[in-house]
C-alpha cells in the first residue's frame, strides 16, 4: 500500500460521506467493549475509593477484591462511571464538530447517537458549520402543486434537512415550523401535501 494508493480518486472519495457510515456492532464486539469499560471503571474506582486507599502496606495482594464487596467501594465505582460518562460526552462533542465540518448533517449525527435529528441539533447547536449538500444531488428547491395550492420544498444546508412553505387554495399560509426539518424531500412533500389537502376548497378538493 504505497503512494499509488493515495490517488486523487482516493482523496475525492474521502470527501464524500458514505451512507451508511457504519454497521451496527456485533454482539461479540458489544460484549468486548462493555468488558473493557467495566475494567476501566473498576480500575479508577480502586484508585479513588477511600477504603482502597486506606489498605495497609502489608495487606495481601487480593485485598482489593475483598474491598470491592463494600458498599462504599460500589459508590466509588459509580463515581468512576460518571467520570467515564463525562469523558464519553466530551468525545461525542468533539466528533460532532468534526463530522459537521466534513459535511455531516443533524440527521446523520442523530442516527449515530440514537436520537432524533432535532435532538442532535439541540445537543450540538453549532456542530453543522459546513453547508451540507442535499442527498443524491437533488435540487435545492422544488415546487409542488396540489388541491389548488402550492408549496415550495427547500433544502436547509445548515440544518441538514428539508423544509416546506406553502399556501392552500383557500389562501391560508403554512410552513413546516421554525424548528422543523425533514430527513427526506419525500417526507417534506407528504407534510406539505397534507396541508394543501386540508386547505383545499370544495372545487379543488375534487380536482386533487
Amino acid at each position: 500500500m504505497g503512494s499509488d494508493f493515495f490517488t486523487d480518486a482516493f482523496a475525492a472519495d474521502m470527501e464524500q460521506l458514505r451512507d451508511p457510515a457504519w454497521s451496527d456492532p456485533t454482539p461479540e464486539q458489544t460484549t468486548k467493549v462493555r468488558a473493557r469499560v467495566a475494567g476501566l471503571a473498576a480500575e479508577l474506582a480502586d484508585q479513588i475509593s477511600t477504603r482502597a486507599q486506606g489498605l495497609p502496606a502489608h495487606a495481601p495482594d487480593n485485598a482489593h477484591l475483598v474491598v470491592r464487596e463494600a458498599g462504599d467501594w460500589v459508590l466509588a465505582h459509580m463515581r468512576a462511571l460518571r467520570e467515564i460518562r463525562t469523558a464519553v460526552e466530551a468525545l461525542a462533542d468533539r466528533d460532532a464538530a468534526a463530522a459537521g465540518i466534513r459535511g455531516a448533517g443533524y440527521p446523520q449525527m442523530g442516527d449515530a447517537w440514537a436520537i432524533t435529528r432535532q435532538g442532535a441539533r439541540k445537543k450540538w447547536p453549532s456542530a453543522v458549520s459546513a453547508m451540507s449538500k442535499p442527498p443524491a444531488d437533488q435540487p435545492l428547491r422544488t415546487t409542488i402543486e396540489a388541491y389548488g395550492g402550492t408549496a415550495d420544498l427547500s433544502w436547509h444546508a445548515t440544518e441538514g434537512g428539508w423544509w416546506w412553505i406553502g399556501q392552500g387554495a383557500d389562501g391560508a399560509p403554512g410552513d413546516a415550523g421554525e424548528d422543523t426539518t425533514y430527513d427526506t424531500r419525500e417526507e417534506a412533500a407528504a407534510h406539505a401535501g397534507a396541508f394543501l389537502q386540508q386547505h383545499a376548497t370544495a372545487t379543488t378538493s375534487k380536482e386533487g
